[in-house]
């Protein structure tokens, strides 16, 4: 069986969200200890469950997905998840999430 990989990736990730947005997004975050995904992947494609807040969920039909259409996906469920508001700021994010890729039983 193969061992699962952990990886992390920017929550933010250059995207244009302003300083205050990303502290709001942030406090949250540290109230829950962080945010960690498990991606399950299959010959039908993949989903990635949020394992502290249930409602955050990513999936895509691709069943093999580079680590960064996972994070892209991931990504674009916690800014939908906190409500995230875009601006004209591109300051990186210190805060990351973490994930690990299950391997798929046949």
């Amino acid at each position: 069986m193969k061992k699962s990989q952990y990886n992390q990736a920017l929550i933010f990730a250059g995207l244009p969200i302003s300083d205050e947005e990303k502290f709001r997004v942030g406090e949250e975050i540290k109230k829950l200890g962080g945010l960690t995904f498990s991606v399950h992947i299959n010959k039908d494609g993949w989903y990635a469950q949020c394992n502290q807040v249930d409602g955050i969920m990513a999936a895509n039909t691709n069943p093999g997905p580079t680590n960064a259409e996972i994070e892209a996906e991931i990504r674009q469920a916690i800014i939908s998840a906190f409500n995230i508001e875009s601006s004209e700021s591109s300051v990186e994010s210190p805060f990351k999430f973490g994930y690990s890729a299950e391997p798929a039983l046949n």
